[in-house]
């Protein structure tokens, strides 16, 4: 099961909302040691998660696998406020058309990974299809770039990779459009079947 979260529908997703901010922060805060997140209440909420900002969430059996959240750059987002140094230039692509994709995460270690990360790109281009978003940005550590370009996105830098912290990132913009939105289609299809004969060849070994 996917959910999109919207301005919408917030308030009837208030406990899915609460169970994502908690995922987040295992993953992100304890996970990854992003310290200047913590919280008593081990929710990670910060100033971008606000009224305008929509959420992917990825379920299975009721549990949070996967996720994002994607953000309209006409107000203030975490590049432009944060990592702005990571664009040439001091700033990145701002417009009505264009979303920041921000706390992209799968499960550690689960076994329909590549899957569900597909899965929540896919749908993170089916709203922008159909909501007249045409590109995406973002920071990723440049590692991740295999993930994307297996799935056939294309990352346009928007500067050269930075050393922050403990980690490296990279700006990195995304045109999205029907091409891109069918694309992941097939890609989600066609890991669905693999996981279905995987499943299959174990019972029958079994």
């Amino acid at each position: 099961m996917i959910t999109v979260v919207t301005e919408k529908n917030r308030a009837e997703c208030e406990a899915l909302m609460r169970d994502l901010f908690t995922v987040r922060y295992e993953l992100f805060v304890e996970g990854r040691g992003w310290r200047a997140l913590e919280r008593p209440d081990r929710l990670d909420i910060d100033q971008y998660d606000t009224h305008e900002t929509v959420y992917i969430i990825k379920q299975i059996d009721g549990v949070i696998v996967g996720g994002a959240r994607l953000r309209p750059t006409v107000v203030p987002h975490m590049l432009d406020e944060v990592f702005g140094d990571l664009c040439e230039g001091g700033h990145p692509p701002i417009g009505p058309n264009i979303y920041e994709c921000s706390r992209t995460f799968v499960a550690r270690r689960h076994k329909q990974r590549a899957a569900i990360f597909a899965e929540v790109l896919l749908t993170a281009a089916e709203y922008c299809v159909t909501n007249g978003i045409v590109k995406l940005t973002g920071i990723l550590e440049p590692w991740w770039l295999n993930s994307y370009l297996r799935l056939g996105l294309n990352a346009m830098p928007l500067g050269m990779p930075q050393a922050t912290d403990d980690m490296t990132l990279l700006a990195v913009a995304f045109d999205v459009d029907a091409v891109v939105r069918d694309s992941l289609e097939r890609q989600v299809e066609a890991l669905r079947r693999v996981g279905v004969r995987r499943v299959r060849e174990v019972g029958h070994a079994a």
